[in-house]
């Protein structure tokens, strides 16, 4: 394995990324666009693996409009194309397309053969969660949000599936806020596989989709429903306070809900601190809906498990260290949002804010790829922080798109300074320059 530290860094990402290109070449992108309909025959003038490449080399840029698009998907495959042709391609299967793309191409990388002890059982750590970003409410109604008796808001969901291990994205689906994470539960059966580890919040939590993990050969690890009915394996009722403040811990297999469904449930004590703090939140809530019981307060005063990896592969202490690497995605969130302009979409119209939003998530994908990539170069001394490679490429976004389009950053620059740095010919007013010469005229 090379060692990152002999090598320059700047080289190192430049060959990531022109992997990435190679990538992109090679992928069978009609066969992708036709199976989610945005492609019906052979196109007759912009190659699909241009259009592909062009919208990968924009996606670390802050505004997108429909002109700078179009633009370099053209320089992309060296022809014009206009915004008006892009736009008549806008539509929902925009977002199938470069779903499909970004998850073929981001979730090719190769194993991390140092991963050892606990995680060594594990094909891939599957992380699976969701960001809520505000939009104009003229699209409440193709991404509903909120609403009162006056007015409709729009939100837009986003649903990520990475593996932690691998530093690839797997699935990622759009929708509005009104589809919840419990109704978004099965979209992990699309991807789990026999030897993988699932680790979720309790927004996803539900019996019959971890039953269906456990029958295809997954294992999980998710927190504990405080509302879940408890019995022992002889079917009986379970008073799970009540064994707690008896044995202090618990590492016990049980029966979950009416239909039984057979875990292992692990229950550690934290400090009164911590619980009296978890108290105060609760019962500071403001959604009056689910006040919380006597019973829920006492149990706050544990961290309680859920699990089907066995003892043998586990020990109590290590699914508190394992679940604290959910926060991963809650890094890799902040990341997007603070250094890449994942928030920064264009919703001038429907069609504009699928393709964007897909977009940024190419560019996200991308650098939590590069991300692991360095790191498995690396010789376990140094560590590579996603939020700062997210601010550097964030801030080199003409380097990269140069990289991508494979043009010398003077090119580059040259092109859309011939492009864009002119008033536009209009006869309805005259710019600045116009209005001087005009007044400067004898």
């Amino acid at each position: 394995m090379s060692n990152l530290t002999s090598r320059p860094l700047a080289r190192v990402l430049a060959e990531n990324l022109q992997q990435i290109r190679s990538q992109l070449t090679l992928l069978d992108s009609q066969r992708l666009a036709r199976r989610c309909g945005f492609l019906k025959r052979t196109p007759r003038k912009i190659p699909l693996t241009a259009f592909l490449l062009g919208l990968v080399a924009l996606s670390a840029e802050v505004a997108l409009t429909l002109e700078r698009i179009a633009a370099v998907i053209g320089l992309a495959a060296d022809l014009s194309y206009s915004k008006q042709a892009l736009h008549k391609r806008l539509n929902a299967s925009v977002e199938r397309l470069l779903a499909q793309v970004t998850t073929t191409v981001f979730g090719q990388l190769a194993q991390d053969t140092r991963v050892k002890g606990w995680l060594r059982p594990f094909r891939r750590v599957l992380l699976h969660d969701s960001t809520v970003e505000p939009l104009p409410d003229h699209l409440a109604d193709l991404f509903p949000g909120s609403r009162n008796q006056r007015k409709k808001y729009a939100s837009l969901k986003i649903q990520i599936i990475a593996d932690l291990l691998q530093g690839t994205l797997l699935h990622c689906s759009l929708s509005g806020f009104t589809r919840n994470d419990q109704s978004a539960s099965p979209d992990i059966l699309t991807v789990a596989k026999r030897g993988d580890l699932i680790l979720r919040d309790l927004g996803y939590f539900t019996r019959t989709v971890l039953g269906a993990l456990q029958a295809r050969g997954a294992s999980f690890l998710s927190r504990f429903q405080h509302r879940m009915l408890v019995y022992d394996l002889r079917g009986r009722p379970l008073d799970l306070v009540h064994e707690l403040r008896t044995h202090g811990c618990l590492d016990r297999d049980l029966l979950l809900g009416a239909d039984h469904f057979r875990v292992r449930l692990v229950a550690i004590p934290v400090p009164e601190a911590l619980a009296n703090e978890r108290r105060r939140q609760a019962r500071a809530n403001k959604d009056g809906r689910y006040p919380p019981t006597r019973q829920r307060l006492q149990l706050l005063g544990w961290n309680i498990f859920l699990t089907n990896v066995s003892r043998s592969v586990w020990p109590p202490q290590a699914l508190a260290c394992l679940y604290r690497l959910r926060w991963r995605i809650e890094m890799v969130f902040k990341a997007w949002k603070s250094h890449l302009g994942l928030g920064q979409f264009n919703a001038r119209s429907a069609g504009l804010l699928y393709l964007s939003v897909m977009i940024k998530l190419l560019f996200c994908a991308l650098v939590y790829r590069c991300c692991n990539a360095l790191e498995l170069l690396g010789d376990g001394r140094r560590h590579v922080s996603l939020l700062r490679l997210a601010r550097i490429i964030g801030q080199s976004a003409c380097l990269f798109a140069a990289a991508i389009i494979r043009l010398a950053p003077e090119q580059w620059l040259e092109h859309h300074l011939s492009r864009h740095l002119f008033y536009e010919q209009r006869k309805d007013r005259k710019n600045f320059f116009e209005l001087l010469a005009q007044a400067c005229a004898p």
